[in-house]
């Protein structure tokens, strides 16, 4: 029983996001989605208002205010938070590709938006988390995980929130809190699947025994996660990846 507690869901607009936030909301969670765009952000809110009470938080994550200004915009608006599950996946250009063709004037920007934003989020949401005993979870990519080339500066960042949300977790666990890391690897139908190109997609699919996820694979853990039956578990970092990586 959720008894109204309030989620929310940073990058929320997304394809991920958006299966977390039905979910939730089929479950009897309040949803604060949380998203850049404010009009994709609308139309994922009226999409979804029918499952359950939702409201869209718009917020661009390169501000430097915009945790502060978005937990406490979620706690005026609910009184409370509950979990907090950040999809976020953003970064400027040139961080990607073989390691010389980089960019180095935008790898400070890479980790402020991403490692940096998990972490100026949590700090902002902890004394609400702690109120209730709530959940953080971070998303990342099994970059972070597993070493491959082309994903230097993304595996150190994505490695970062792992290492950021594990410590956290011992700490925060002395006030309630629980802290997880959800890594999925290839997910069909996201707008990395997109960006990736189908032949790369179907590359990773062969080799994925399971077959790859979709959102709707990866929504279910993420509540569970959140819930009481999870009450005793915090500081783990799950792949969803199929069985492509092990």
């Amino acid at each position: 029983m959720t008894d109204g507690r309030v989620i929310l869901i940073a990058g929320g607009s997304g394809s991920i996001g958006s299966a977390i936030a039905r979910l939730a909301l089929e479950q009897g969670w309040k949803v604060a989605l949380h998203g850049r765009d404010a009009e994709k952000l609308q139309d994922v809110v009226v999409d979804l208002s029918d499952f359950g009470t939702i409201d869209g938080f718009a917020a661009d994550i390169r501000e430097d205010d915009a945790a502060e200004t978005l937990i406490a915009e979620v706690a005026e608006q609910y009184g409370r938070i509950d979990a907090v599950i950040d999809c976020t996946a953003t970064g400027p250009q040139g961080i990607t590709g073989l390691f010389p063709g980089t960019s180095p004037e935008v790898f400070g920007d890479f980790l402020r938006v991403s490692v940096g934003w998990t972490q100026r989020l949590a700090h902002a949401a902890y004394e609400l988390l702690a109120q209730q005993g709530g959940t953080l979870i971070a998303f990342v990519s099994d970059a972070g995980i597993y070493a491959a080339p082309r994903q230097t500066l993304i595996g150190a960042a994505r490695a970062g929130t792992i290492g950021f949300v594990r410590n956290f977790a011992v700490e925060a666990a002395r006030d309630g809190i629980r802290a997880h890391v959800i890594s999925p690897s290839y997910v069909e139908g996201s707008e990395s699947a997109r960006r990736m190109g189908s032949e790369r997609m179907a590359k990773a699919a062969q080799r994925a025994g399971l077959g790859l996820p979709t959102a709707d694979d990866i929504a279910p853990l993420a509540l569970f996660l959140c819930s009481d039956g999870a009450r005793r578990m915090t500081g783990q970092v799950l792949s969803i990846n199929g069985g492509l990586n092990a």
